[in-house]
């Protein structure tokens, strides 16, 4: 194998969508801005939206988040 090349941060474009310079996508921790969670639980809501008890890795704060179904699944 070949040796690795350093150039532009990957994970970093992922979560912009491709723009060096734009902000991160997705969820952050509001205490430690961490971006990894745990799914406590989750339950359906009213008008097919799924709420979801999310608990931070690192410093354990406790979020929720809704969801809705965006379609494009088969079942």
């Amino acid at each position: 194998m070949g040796r690795r090349r350093w150039g532009p941060n990957w994970e970093a474009l992922h979560e912009t969508g491709g723009k060096p310079d734009a902000e991160p996508k997705g969820l952050a921790c509001p205490q430690c801005g961490c971006r990894h969670f745990f799914v406590v639980y989750t339950r359906r809501a009213t008008n097919g939206r799924i709420i979801r008890r999310r608990e931070c890795r690192h410093c354990g704060r406790r979020i929720s988040t809704t969801e809705r179904l965006t379609g494009g699944g088969s079942a």
